[in-house]
């Protein structure tokens, strides 16, 4: 990262996350999207299209909120149809109080704004996260990209909230999907992502891990 007014931070994500620059012409990001699905699969040239538009629209929404990073996730199912997500990270400002105490601090409070979502506090590499999963309702305008009417299309959302360990930062990370039927697959794949995050520079030798009864904790928390 080249903002010096935030702390940085370091990825090693999985295979089906792919970073999207965020400086590039929206029009040259779809036509890459279609690109690489043409070398996954034979799906036909109106879903493919249909992805890159929304792949597009959800990554205008995450820019205009502050994302300091977003890549585009694809999943191939087992009957061959490829489903798409969004992995966002922001990294924000925030009042943590005192040390150890925000992720069940915020936890609880989300419990209350949110009383629909699944809330949990839970350990990774990284750290300890507040970690919600909800459903909401996203307005989606087709006049963005020259087409007719406008609709409202229902996305699942993960957040993992983590407190920086030495700035005034949260790191937000930020899963969301309009794929609700492989939500078991995605949450192993996002776990596996979260995982590859660091705050502190890669080390030559193996990183820790995590004993087995605390890995993929995301399934195991919200099932």
């Amino acid at each position: 990262m080249t903002d010096t007014t935030v702390p940085s931070f370091w990825l090693s994500l999985p295979e089906g996350f792919t970073g999207i620059d965020l400086s590039e012409d929206p029009g040259d990001r779809m036509s890459r999207i279609v690109d690489g699905l043409d070398a996954l699969t034979d799906t036909g040239a109106e879903q493919k299209l249909g992805i890159a538009v929304s792949a597009e629209l959800a990554l205008q929404a995450q820019l205009r909120e502050g994302a300091v990073h977003v890549s585009n996730c694809l999943l191939q199912t087992e009957d061959g149809e490829i489903v798409q997500g969004m992995f966002s990270l922001f990294l924000r400002e925030q009042e943590k109080g005192a040390p150890g105490t925000y992720p069940q601090r915020v936890a609880e409070e989300l419990a209350t704004v949110w009383p629909d979502a699944d809330v949990a506090v839970l350990d990774f590499p990284l750290g300890r996260a507040a970690v919600t999963v909800r459903d909401l309702a996203v307005p989606v305008s087709g006049a963005v990209y020259g087409l007719p009417g406008s609709g409202v299309v229902t996305v699942r959302q993960l957040e993992a909230l983590f407190p920086h360990p030495w700035s005034p930062h949260v790191l937000a990370v930020v899963f969301t999907t309009q794929d609700q039927d492989h939500w078991d697959e995605w949450q192993a794949l996002v776990g596996a992502a979260i995982d590859g995050i660091s705050f502190y520079p890669p080390r030559d030798e193996a990183p820790d891990v995590l004993p087995p009864e605390r890995r993929d904790n995301i399934r195991k928390a919200f099932g």
